[in-house]
């Protein structure tokens, strides 16, 4: 009886190692989502910028909580395409190319998926399956309208356009010819499971007008107000211009988001404290704080190295009681295994940027998705776009500012933004995380949180934090005590094991010494 005893307790107290040892810190996950879709292009085209062109439908589909295998048909081996996909996108980005593999061609035609073509030449297959006829314009440019808005294409040799659509079938957006006998044609058609784009580009109404109808054809559409999102923040940034830009975002109860570099290295500077003074300025005026990714400097980035810098990153702003929600990166950090898992999976909540300096470390092309992933849109390219109180997009989407360089740039962004209805993440109820590994800074219903305890931000005032010395605090000392309570706790219970296990020993050995006498 004694021996079961023993037993028992040591399984307990095996199980109390094991369990405390492997909760010590709290990792971000994603949402668990099996929906996943093929995206095949014929070619990069990068003198025609068809490389942007794919970032830009990677990050749509990412922000539908759609993982994505991106690959040219170069790639395609017969079989690839199995019943795990939801849909299968074909991608034509080079009109002299097209699609040429025969297996991906015979793979896509038996796939009973959703099937969506983007560009030239649809082959009879698809046609069929549309339920349409094709008909090929020559030498246009076409118009195209949707909502009230309308943006002219660029000058086309050859676009392929539907014509006798079946009943039932949608349409969004329409083609409008130039010539005198004024001719329209769908741009997004969707049939069934089966759609078709004759035309993408990665800006303007014909993005947004393609977003719209790739959310229907994979049931993903929503209804969904922008976030502000004010970019090119740094430590090195005109900050009296950003307290300009955050104030006037305060006292017109606009809420904005912002997306920010940081440092390393030299965070004990007086540069750095006047740059977190103004970070915490802008929480406490509603704003909330995207963390941008570094740049990727080739070779010398390791796994290693990467979460050693986002730890870094956190740590030395949570230590002013600056707290980011989440992170900021170009799309191709979520093409790439080491980048994405040692860095983006960090965070549940993501903006993603569009390409700008693109260097891989392991590009896998699998992407993955976040709680939340918000697809950042210039607002250059929406200058032609119709603008009101009711506009909403149909995916989470972050309307990209750049920081005004000066007065009249500052008068065009306040003029530019009071034309939205903002999401507001307070009111939404936004819960987001961001681990180190060691430990979680959260965001819930406006406040936040270290590994579980409220955080309160001093306010910055910001009239002295560009003409006094500010003085840091050692808050870091007392910081992240979870931790350490975590590990008295574990003590506590050890002792107390331990303990028992000394008196049910000496009970043993006397009652052994006292059968022998």
């Amino acid at each position: 009886m004694q021996n079961r005893v023993i037993k028992v307790l040591f399984l307990v107290f095996l199980s109390m190692i094991i369990v405390f040892g492997f909760n010590t810190s709290q990792k971000v996950n994603a949402a668990e989502n099996k929906d996943q879709v093929m995206l095949v292009y014929d070619s990069e085209n990068t003198t025609d910028k068809g490389n942007k062109k794919i970032d830009a439908l990677q990050r749509v589909l990412t922000s539908m909580n759609l993982k994505v295998r991106t690959l040219s048909q170069s790639k395609y081996k017969s079989g690839m395409l199995t019943k795990k996909y939801l849909g299968i996108i074909s991608m034509v980005n080079w009109d002299q190319v097209g699609f040429v593999n025969k297996s991906f061609i015979k793979d896509r035609n038996n796939f009973s998926g959703i099937k969506l073509h983007i560009g030239n030449n649809i082959s009879k297959d698809e046609v069929s399956s549309l339920g349409a006829k094709s008909s090929k314009l020559y030498q246009q440019q076409l118009t195209l309208k949707n909502k009230g808005s309308s943006q002219i294409l660029p000058f086309s040799e050859t676009i392929t356009v539907l014509t006798d659509l079946p009943d039932g079938s949608q349409t969004i957006g329409v083609l409008n010819t130039q010539q005198p006998d004024l001719k329209t044609y769908g741009y997004g058609i969707i049939n069934g499971k089966n759609g078709y784009l004759p035309y993408f580009d990665s800006t303007g109404l014909s993005y947004l007008t393609a977003v719209e109808m790739i959310s229907k054809l994979f049931a993903k559409q929503g209804s969904f107000l922008p976030m502000l999102t004010i970019t090119g923040v740094s430590p090195i940034s005109d900050l009296k211009m950003l307290d300009k830009v955050s104030e006037f975002c305060y006292k017109n109860k606009i809420p904005f988001a912002i997306s920010t570099t940081s440092v390393a290295d030299n965070t004990g500077m007086k540069a750095f404290t006047r740059f977190t003074s103004e970070l915490r300025n802008i929480e406490n005026r509603g704003g909330i704080i995207f963390i941008k990714s570094p740049e990727v400097a080739g070779s010398g980035n390791n796994s290693s190295e990467l979460r050693q810098v986002l730890t870094s990153y956190i740590v030395s702003l949570a230590k002013d009681k600056v707290y980011p929600v989440g992170i900021s990166t170009d799309g191709f950090w979520n093409q790439d295994k080491i980048l994405r898992k040692n860095f983006l999976m960090s965070a549940d909540h993501w903006i993603l940027l569009p390409n700008s300096n693109v260097t891989y470390l392991k590009q896998d092309n699998r992407s993955q998705i976040a709680d939340m992933s918000y697809l950042g849109i210039k607002a250059s390219s929406l200058k032609d776009v119709k603008k009101s109180a009711k506009t909403k997009f149909t995916t989470p989407t972050a309307i990209l500012f750049p920081l005004p360089g000066s007065n009249v740039e500052l008068a065009s962004f306040k003029e530019e933004i009071n034309k939205f209805v903002w999401f507001n993440p307070k009111k939404a109820g936004m819960t987001t995380a961001i681990s180190t590994g060691t430990s979680t800074v959260s965001f819930k219903n406006g406040d936040y949180f270290v590994n579980g305890k409220k955080e309160n931000i001093d306010t910055a005032n910001s009239s002295s934090v560009f003409n006094k010395t500010i003085k840091k605090k050692a808050v870091l000392k007392n910081y992240f005590n979870v931790q350490g309570n975590v590990l008295m706790i574990l003590f506590a219970v050890i002792t107390i094991i331990l303990i028992i296990f000394i008196l049910l020993g000496r009970r043993i050995y006397w009652n052994g010494f006292n059968k022998r006498k």
